[in-house]
């Protein structure tokens, strides 16, 4: 059997809920007798349905959500008609589904004769608070992958000529380091990504057991033709003392974001740990990289 006022009930307070959260989805303010007219056509389906007048319920339920969107929410104009029309089918759509989720989980029944009573009635605020609760986690990820997207930069690196590494730049405004002869800004890179695009003669020289020397500056100096003009020691405080980062010079490296490109000279020192726990990112940026660059082009 089934209560016509128990399933008018029900579907009131699910569809009052959706049009609330429609609008301030669409940062509208609902008021209070549109949102009560909206809710009494969305009654209509049902009472057709109860009745047997299956032809006129397919119809109602095309038209009825419209007349729900234009008079609860007092849109104005087809786009926006058609937005809220979208956010209310949707939340209908994922609110239906996690009522009858939760149905089947905790044996309501099959089907929607035996929910349709006055004790199912809370099953309808824990879907309020699994839409509300999913829109949350959601916005969330969203801000802090918008957050990321703001200070991640493309990287690409010529090590030699025909040769280059792409990898994805993280500005660190914490990286202070800089190349001790020439003062040029330092940009951190993971060694195990850059590796197979290095110069065999730096291969070589990572090789050597330069890590236990207390001054390994020596290995540079018995290669002058090609240590002392390609390769540097960085001084760089970790949390374990004191360490010494070999670092390489790099005639161009090309920094893009957007739409905005720039190049020039870098210094870059390889670390053997990895940067970025979920690998989102490889190398860290110094803010020198991106500031002067980033002006010009704002200027012009």
């Amino acid at each position: 059997m089934i209560y016509l006022d128990i399933t008018l009930l029900l579907n009131g307070c699910m569809d009052a809920f959706i049009l609330i959260y429609t609008a301030y989805l669409l940062r509208k303010k609902a008021k209070i007798f549109n949102l009560l007219c909206a809710v009494a056509l969305g009654e209509i389906p049902v009472i057709l349905v109860v009745f047997g007048y299956s032809g006129l319920a397919v119809i109602s339920k095309v038209l009825v959500p419209v007349a729900m969107v234009r008079i609860g929410l007092s849109t104005k104009g087809f786009r926006n008609l058609v937005k809220g029309l979208l956010y209310f089918s949707l939340l209908s759509a994922v609110g239906g589904g996690i009522y009858f989720a939760l149905a089947g989980w905790i044996g309501l029944g099959p089907g929607i004769r035996e929910p349709l009573t006055i004790t199912g009635l809370w099953v309808f605020p824990l879907i309020a608070i699994f839409l509300v609760g999913g829109h949350r986690i959601w916005e969330r990820i969203q801000k802090s992958k918008l957050i990321l997207d703001n200070i991640l930069y493309d990287v690409e690196l010529f090590f030699e000529e025909g040769k280059s590494l792409k990898i994805k730049a993280l500005l660190d405004t914490g990286n202070e380091l800089r190349d001790p002869l020439t003062g040029t800004p330092v940009l951190i890179v993971e060694e195990k990504a850059a590796l197979q695009f290095l110069p065999e003669k730096i291969c070589r020289f990572l090789q050597m057991p330069w890590r236990e020397s207390s001054n390994p500056w020596s290995y540079i100096w018995n290669d002058e033709d090609y240590g002392l003009t390609k390769m540097v020691f960085i001084s760089a405080q970790g949390i374990n003392g004191q360490s010494w980062l070999p670092g390489i010079r790099l005639g161009k490296v090309k920094i893009i974001q957007g739409e905005k490109e720039w190049e020039q000279p870098v210094t870059v020192a390889l670390v053997s740990q990895a940067l970025s726990a979920d690998n989102q990112f490889q190398a860290l940026l110094h803010p020198e990289h991106i500031h002067k660059t980033a002006c010009k082009e704002e200027i012009a």
